[in-house]
Protein backbone atom coordinates (compact mmCIF):
# COMPACT_ATOMS: atom_id res chain seq x y z
CA UNK A 1 0.00 0.00 0.00
CA UNK A 2 1.26 3.49 -0.88
CA UNK A 3 1.31 5.83 2.09
CA UNK A 4 2.98 9.01 3.19
CA UNK A 5 4.52 8.95 6.61
CA UNK A 6 4.93 12.46 7.98
CA UNK A 7 7.03 11.60 10.99
CA UNK A 8 10.71 11.37 11.80
CA UNK A 9 10.21 8.20 13.82
CA UNK A 10 12.40 5.29 12.92
CA UNK A 11 10.74 3.12 10.30
CA UNK A 12 9.81 -0.28 11.68
CA UNK A 13 9.15 -3.58 9.94
CA UNK A 14 11.48 -3.02 7.02
CA UNK A 15 11.99 -6.75 6.20
CA UNK A 16 8.21 -7.27 6.18
CA UNK A 17 7.72 -4.25 3.92
CA UNK A 18 10.38 -5.51 1.50
CA UNK A 19 8.79 -8.98 1.40
CA UNK A 20 5.44 -7.35 0.60
CA UNK A 21 7.05 -5.41 -2.25
CA UNK A 22 8.67 -8.59 -3.56
CA UNK A 23 5.28 -10.34 -3.40
CA UNK A 24 3.68 -7.42 -5.27
CA UNK A 25 6.27 -7.63 -8.07
CA UNK A 26 5.88 -11.42 -8.35
CA UNK A 27 2.13 -10.93 -8.71
CA UNK A 28 2.67 -9.60 -12.24
CA UNK A 29 4.04 -12.95 -13.41
CA UNK A 30 2.02 -14.15 -16.38
CA UNK A 31 -0.23 -11.07 -16.30
CA UNK A 32 -1.16 -9.27 -19.52
CA UNK A 33 -2.99 -5.94 -19.42
CA UNK A 34 -4.34 -5.09 -22.89
CA UNK A 35 -5.87 -1.67 -23.37
CA UNK A 36 -9.60 -1.58 -22.86
CA UNK A 37 -10.36 1.66 -24.67
CA UNK A 38 -8.74 2.80 -27.94
CA UNK A 39 -8.11 6.23 -26.38
CA UNK A 40 -6.20 4.71 -23.45
CA UNK A 41 -2.50 5.51 -23.90
CA UNK A 42 -1.12 3.81 -20.78
CA UNK A 43 -1.81 2.08 -17.50
CA UNK A 44 0.50 2.26 -14.49
CA UNK A 45 1.21 1.09 -10.96
CA UNK A 46 2.99 3.34 -8.46
CA UNK A 47 5.56 1.80 -6.13
CA UNK A 48 3.54 0.44 -3.17
CA UNK A 49 5.77 1.48 -0.26
CA UNK A 50 5.92 4.13 2.43
CA UNK A 51 7.66 7.27 1.24
CA UNK A 52 10.21 7.12 4.09
CA UNK A 53 11.45 3.72 2.87
CA UNK A 54 12.77 5.22 -0.37
CA UNK A 55 13.13 8.96 0.35
CA UNK A 56 14.45 11.27 2.99
CA UNK A 57 17.03 10.97 5.74
CA UNK A 58 16.10 7.40 6.75
CA UNK A 59 16.28 5.94 3.22
CA UNK A 60 19.36 3.84 2.59
CA UNK A 61 20.83 3.20 -0.85
CA UNK A 62 20.47 -0.60 -0.43
CA UNK A 63 16.74 -0.24 0.26
CA UNK A 64 16.30 2.12 -2.66
CA UNK A 65 18.14 -0.31 -4.94
CA UNK A 66 15.98 -3.22 -3.76
CA UNK A 67 12.78 -1.26 -4.36
CA UNK A 68 13.82 -0.20 -7.86
CA UNK A 69 14.85 -3.78 -8.63
CA UNK A 70 11.35 -4.94 -7.67
CA UNK A 71 9.84 -2.38 -10.06
CA UNK A 72 12.09 -3.83 -12.77
CA UNK A 73 10.98 -7.36 -11.85
CA UNK A 74 7.33 -6.36 -12.21
CA UNK A 75 8.09 -4.70 -15.56
CA UNK A 76 9.96 -7.76 -16.76
CA UNK A 77 7.01 -10.02 -15.86
CA UNK A 78 4.65 -7.73 -17.78
CA UNK A 79 6.98 -7.65 -20.77
CA UNK A 80 7.38 -11.44 -20.96
CA UNK A 81 3.62 -12.06 -20.67
CA UNK A 82 2.74 -9.56 -23.43
CA UNK A 83 0.61 -10.65 -26.36
CA UNK A 84 1.92 -8.31 -29.08
CA UNK A 85 -0.93 -9.24 -31.44
CA UNK A 86 -3.22 -6.85 -29.53
CA UNK A 87 -1.36 -3.79 -30.85
CA UNK A 88 1.37 -1.59 -29.44
CA UNK A 89 2.44 -2.69 -25.95
CA UNK A 90 5.66 -1.56 -24.27
CA UNK A 91 6.61 -1.76 -20.60
CA UNK A 92 8.88 0.63 -18.72
CA UNK A 93 9.84 1.76 -15.24
CA UNK A 94 9.60 5.51 -14.81
CA UNK A 95 11.89 6.58 -11.97
CA UNK A 96 12.49 9.94 -10.34
CA UNK A 97 15.87 10.14 -8.60
CA UNK A 98 16.15 10.85 -5.69
CA UNK A 99 12.35 11.08 -5.17
CA UNK A 100 11.63 7.38 -5.75
CA UNK A 101 8.17 7.44 -4.18
CA UNK A 102 6.97 9.01 -7.46
CA UNK A 103 8.24 5.99 -9.45
CA UNK A 104 6.02 3.54 -11.29
CA UNK A 105 5.75 0.63 -13.71
CA UNK A 106 3.91 1.69 -16.86
CA UNK A 107 2.46 -0.17 -19.82
CA UNK A 108 2.28 2.07 -22.89
CA UNK A 109 -0.28 1.48 -25.65
CA UNK A 110 0.75 4.48 -27.76
CA UNK A 111 4.20 4.64 -29.40
CA UNK A 112 4.38 8.45 -29.62
CA UNK A 113 3.38 8.81 -25.99
CA UNK A 114 6.07 6.33 -24.95
CA UNK A 115 8.69 8.15 -27.02
CA UNK A 116 7.82 11.38 -25.20
CA UNK A 117 8.91 9.67 -21.96
CA UNK A 118 11.82 7.72 -23.36
CA UNK A 119 13.38 10.61 -25.27
CA UNK A 120 15.59 10.42 -28.34
CA UNK A 121 18.80 9.79 -26.43
CA UNK A 122 20.20 9.32 -22.94
CA UNK A 123 21.13 12.90 -22.08
CA UNK A 124 22.76 11.84 -18.80
CA UNK A 125 25.15 9.33 -20.43
CA UNK A 126 27.66 8.14 -19.26
CA UNK A 127 25.86 8.35 -15.87
CA UNK A 128 23.76 5.26 -15.24
CA UNK A 129 21.26 4.75 -12.44
CA UNK A 130 21.46 1.00 -12.97
CA UNK A 131 25.21 1.12 -12.38
CA UNK A 132 24.87 3.38 -9.33
CA UNK A 133 22.30 1.04 -7.72
CA UNK A 134 23.83 -2.21 -9.09
CA UNK A 135 20.54 -3.11 -10.78
CA UNK A 136 19.96 -6.20 -12.89
CA UNK A 137 18.18 -4.76 -15.92
CA UNK A 138 16.31 -7.23 -18.16
CA UNK A 139 18.22 -7.95 -21.36
CA UNK A 140 15.63 -6.37 -23.66
CA UNK A 141 15.43 -3.11 -21.65
CA UNK A 142 17.27 0.15 -22.28
CA UNK A 143 18.00 3.01 -19.91
CA UNK A 144 17.52 6.71 -20.64
CA UNK A 145 18.05 9.50 -18.14
CA UNK A 146 17.32 13.22 -18.21
CA UNK A 147 18.16 16.02 -15.80
CA UNK A 148 14.92 17.74 -14.75
CA UNK A 149 16.33 19.91 -11.97
CA UNK A 150 14.40 23.16 -11.49
CA UNK A 151 15.97 26.40 -10.28
CA UNK A 152 14.28 26.10 -6.87
CA UNK A 153 15.30 22.44 -6.29
CA UNK A 154 17.74 21.87 -3.45
CA UNK A 155 19.17 18.70 -5.03
CA UNK A 156 19.75 17.52 -8.58
CA UNK A 157 16.65 15.70 -9.87
CA UNK A 158 16.92 13.06 -12.57
CA UNK A 159 14.17 11.38 -14.51
CA UNK A 160 14.92 7.83 -15.70
CA UNK A 161 13.04 5.58 -18.09
CA UNK A 162 14.19 1.95 -18.03
CA UNK A 163 12.14 -0.14 -20.39
CA UNK A 164 11.64 -1.85 -23.69
CA UNK A 165 12.80 -0.33 -26.95
CA UNK A 166 10.09 1.79 -28.57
Amino acid sequence: MRRLLLSNKKLRGIPRRLRALEYWAAGFSGEFYPHIDERQRYTHWKIPVLNTLVEGPQARIELQAFCVQQLLEAANHLSRAADRSHGYYRVACLLVWPWLHQSEVTVFYDREYYLSFLGQHNSLAPISLSHKLALDIPESFIEHGHDVTQSDDEVEVQWWCIGERA
